[in-house]
């Protein structure tokens, strides 16, 4: 009798060993992104993936494109890969790390199925422009 309880107990525990597998971070998948101007109008619309390959780094691809015709919005139109890192609760994405000078980062908090903080455009001078972004895993 212990022998089938502990064959059951195995087999239980691979199958949720399994789905741990599958279903990944918290973090992993595609996100629709939308980041606003500090009067809460549209700019930019798109998606972009958040893979966390380790408990703090972040990798991915994002696709943005403009809404109408913003001005002052930084380098966050286009496609391209991101990195970024996961602090406590926070997390930060660099939408173009091979610049120091000409940086989208987004910075804000995850939960459940909803990434939102502030997006920052960050130039020689620091921070260029900025303002609020939604983005939620599908």
């Amino acid at each position: 009798m212990k022998t089938l309880h502990a064959f059951i107990l195995l087999a239980v525990m691979a199958i949720l060993a399994g789905c741990a597998l599958i279903t990944g971070p918290a973090s992993d998948g595609r996100y629709q992104y939308t980041s606003y101007d500090t009067t809460g109008a549209v700019l930019v619309r798109g998606w972009f993936t958040m893979v966390v390959s380790d408990s703090n780094t972040i990798s991915g691809e994002w696709h943005f494109t403009a809404v109408d015709n913003p001005k002052n919005i930084g380098p966050q139109t286009g496609d391209g890969k991101l990195v970024g890192g996961i602090q406590g609760t926070t997390r930060w994405l660099e939408l173009n790390p091979q610049y120091r000078d000409n940086n989208l980062g987004l910075y804000g908090t995850l939960e459940g199925n909803h990434f939102t903080g502030t997006w920052q455009w960050i130039s020689f001078v620091g921070v260029t422009n900025q303002g609020p972004f939604v983005a939620e895993r599908h």
